[in-house]
């Protein structure tokens, strides 16, 4: 079993030993082993993830032992509202993302989130290990939320029979099927979080005081 360290941004924990084509080698090396059948235009390819990945640093985790060597990662994407209604009807495949079409997050705002996947080592799924990354997301959520920027959407193409499940389980609504593969699950984001990290109080407190601020606002005609 490996020796987990922790679950980190690649800035700046991963940047002295990956560079960003390295690091994409070693999420597409895991995604290929992960997901039996995968095709380039599921995936997308080296060449456009590495820009996309650049252009918005912080909407990925990463899974580490304790030499930093990624076991497992998450990733997500605040896709502009075009391309976003393409992949709610289900007519968008992923090596469709560049950074033509997605925002950097570096701006206050509300975002709808395409949540690209989660993939761990085979050897750690189901483990307190991929627990922990998938609790880093809320870690994530509630850090964009500081800096306000928050999420409206939580959309999602779950190709693999552990993705749906993993989508139905979140509480997600079937929308559309994938032109390509795949089944489109799609949650609003107030909703998401409610049913998976009630606990979270923290991050509720920053959601509540962004939409009641907002419907205050609008209530004031500003």
């Amino acid at each position: 079993m490996f020796n987990t360290l922790a679950v980190v941004p690649y800035l700046p924990f991963l940047k002295s030993k990956y560079s960003y084509e390295a690091l994409l080698d070693r999420l597409i090396y895991l995604d290929y082993a992960n997901m039996k059948g995968i095709t380039k235009e599921e995936e997308g390819t080296h060449d456009n993830w590495v820009p996309v990945f650049k252009k918005s640093p912080y909407s990925s985790r990463y899974l580490v032992d304790g030499n930093l060597n990624i076991l497992g990662y998450w990733h997500f994407v605040a896709l502009k509202e075009n391309l976003f209604k393409k992949a709610k009807k289900g007519l968008m495949l992923d090596y469709e993302i560049s950074t033509d079409n997605v925002y950097a997050l570096n701006r206050k705002g509300r975002y709808n989130m395409y949540f690209v996947e989660t993939v761990t080592h085979p050897d750690i799924t189901n483990t307190d290990a991929a627990a922990m990354l998938d609790e880093s997301f809320y870690d994530s959520v509630y850090d964009f939320a500081r800096s306000g920027i928050f999420f409206t959407e939580r959309l999602t193409n779950a190709i693999t029979p552990d993705a749906v499940k993993r989508a139905m389980g979140f509480g997600m609504k079937f929308v559309a099927k994938n032109i390509y593969r795949g089944s489109i699950y799609s949650a609003k984001m107030t909703d998401f979080l409610l049913r998976n990290a009630s606990r979270r109080t923290d991050l509720f407190r920053l959601y509540s005081e962004e939409m009641h601020g907002r419907r205050r606002s609008h209530n004031l005609g500003l």
